[in-house]
């Protein structure tokens, strides 16, 4: 029985070890009675358990660092593919999308999204079909992008009947040159890039919930004043 109770204050101890980093993301009392009890000896499962929650808490409202490519930079060039609706034979085409060839011709919304079939990124990605009229008379195309496969893509294109494409950067390349790859989850950032019709970067918004495309719509809007 004795080496059963080590055993698990073993355990207790390495799991203390561990939370105790993430406690540097909370406020200073949060953090005082975290040492305290720490330092009191054993700590039960459930006063382990509620410390990480708490620190898992604190840590996902840390903002995501901003993305390599800003405002006022030229956007990077990149080249990505996606499949078109199936025709009626249940056939689709691989197609490929070049970001230069809108150049001096369209401006273009990049909308970086984590997960194809995700809610929030069906919700958003919802909103933009819904006005898809409006940025087209804004003479603006809408370029969505996930390293999610393909395959997957293309479903989830076809789910929300989708009319503009939705690209797979299963590379990575493409996330990673514009700074938005999250290396420890293997997702794109919440990210969408405003590119003016010469190819630089007018804008840049960035959550971690669905964005609202009618900021971007804004964007483009006063580009079109201008222009």
């Amino acid at each position: 029985m004795s080496s059963v109770v080590y055993a698990l204050e073993a355990c207790a101890g390495s799991v203390r070890g561990i939370i105790m980093t993430p406690f540097l993301a909370v406020t200073d009392d949060r953090r005082s009675f975290a040492v305290q009890r720490y330092q009191r000896g054993p700590m039960s499962l459930m006063v382990i358990l509620a410390l990480l929650v708490v620190s898992w808490a604190a840590l996902a409202q840390v903002p995501a660092p901003p993305p390599r490519v800003q405002a006022g930079q030229a956007a990077p060039d990149f080249t990505a593919t996606y499949l078109t609706a199936a025709d009626e034979n249940g056939r689709r085409q691989k197609e490929t999308t070049t970001l230069s060839d809108y150049k001096g011709q369209k401006n273009v919304v990049l909308a970086f999204f984590p997960a194809a079939f995700s809610p929030g990124c069906t919700r958003e990605m919802a909103q933009y079909h819904q006005q898809q009229g409006q940025f087209n008379a804004n003479n603006t195309v809408i370029l969505g992008m996930s390293v999610d496969s393909i395959w997957a893509n293309a479903a989830f294109r076809e789910k929300l009947e989708l009319d503009f494409p939705v690209l797979s950067d299963s590379s990575r390349m493409i996330s990673q040159t514009y700074g938005v790859f999250d290396e420890e989850k293997g997702i794109a950032r919440r990210t969408t890039f405003i590119i003016d019709s010469q190819g630089f970067v007018q804008k840049v918004f960035q959550a971690q919930e669905a964005l609202d495309p009618s900021h971007a719509l804004a964007v483009c809007s006063l580009m079109k004043e201008i222009k």
